[in-house]
């Protein structure tokens, strides 16, 4: 079970909104597919997560998880109007480069998985997973599905310490066996 990382791909923004016809950046992914080896295509098809963020200069954040198991793969999933209207939220109210992100999931064999059923329990936990990574470097992404428990529960100096708490010991010995930051 391994997912691969691609990207991030700029995404064209015209007047602060991202539009449907992307042809630049379809035209990054499939460069980035034959890049490795695979048909200019399989990337687009593939199933799997994406991360839109915004770039500013080195910086990115997150913004929105997402994941597809559709037919068409990504190029069905990530630029759906309900998809665009998280987007168009981030980028008419923050300054920065659109990004993506495509983290495919891949057969044993290393190819890209076509397995859409099989593999949709697999793929709806990485996103969640992935979703929270994204919490905390982004307490603002726009993901409402699923994220009741990442985004209130806590377990003081591993995740959601709002406000900090104390800093005793215990929290830092926590912190050293789990990687927290």
């Amino acid at each position: 079970m391994w997912f691969d990382m691609y990207g991030p791909f700029e995404l064209t923004r015209v007047e602060r909104e991202i539009p449907a016809r992307q042809p630049d950046f379809w035209e990054q992914v499939r460069e980035s597919s034959e890049r490795y080896g695979s048909k200019p295509e399989d990337l687009e098809q593939a199933i799997g997560c994406y991360a839109f963020g915004l770039r500013h200069g080195e910086t990115m954040k997150p913004w929105y998880i997402g994941m597809t198991v559709s037919q068409g793969g990504f190029r069905r999933e990530v630029l759906q109007p309900h998809k665009r209207d998280h987007y168009d939220e981030v980028t008419t109210k923050h300054n920065g480069t659109p990004i993506m992100f495509l983290m495919p999931l891949l057969t044993p064999e290393g190819y890209f998985s076509r397995d859409r059923t099989g593999t949709k329990p697999l793929i709806h936990w990485v996103e969640k997973m992935l979703f929270g990574v994204a919490l905390r470097q982004n307490l603002e992404c726009r993901n409402q599905r699923d994220t009741k428990y990442l985004r209130n529960v806590v377990v003081h100096g591993i995740f959601n310490s709002r406000p900090a708490g104390r800093q005793g010991p215990e929290v830092t010995a926590a912190r050293k066996m789990f990687g927290a930051p």
